[in-house]
């Protein structure tokens, strides 16, 4: 038996709207992946700029962590020559109360 116009209409449609759901469907991928190529752009652009702006500031930043660094071992140097000293007057602190206390001849 041979299609109506409706049965026809009908297919033509299915087949159209399949068609058009395939072009969607393609445009926005297309779109999608120019999309995600400008934001890889963009970042790579904002990365940049941020490497320009930090690394002034890094190098300042490891100038400054070198110093700290030398006074903290001059400190500790500092701090092993104080203890020294304090043991040498201690010791002298003793010879010169034994000198006091003995018997001159």
């Amino acid at each position: 038996m041979p299609k109506t116009q409706t049965e026809n209409t009908q297919n033509l449609n299915s087949l159209t709207e399949a068609r058009l759901e395939e072009l969607l469907s393609k445009q926005t991928r297309n779109m999608e992946q120019l999309l995600a190529d400008q934001a890889d752009v963009i970042l790579e652009a904002v990365d940049d700029r941020m490497d320009q702006k930090l690394h002034p500031i890094i190098n300042k930043l490891d100038a400054i962590l070198g110093e700290v660094q030398k006074h903290r071992e001059e400190d500790a140097s500092g701090a092993a020559q104080l203890r020294r000293h304090e043991d040498q007057l201690q010791d002298h602190a003793v010879r010169i109360k034994k000198l006091e206390l003995s018997p001159r001849t």
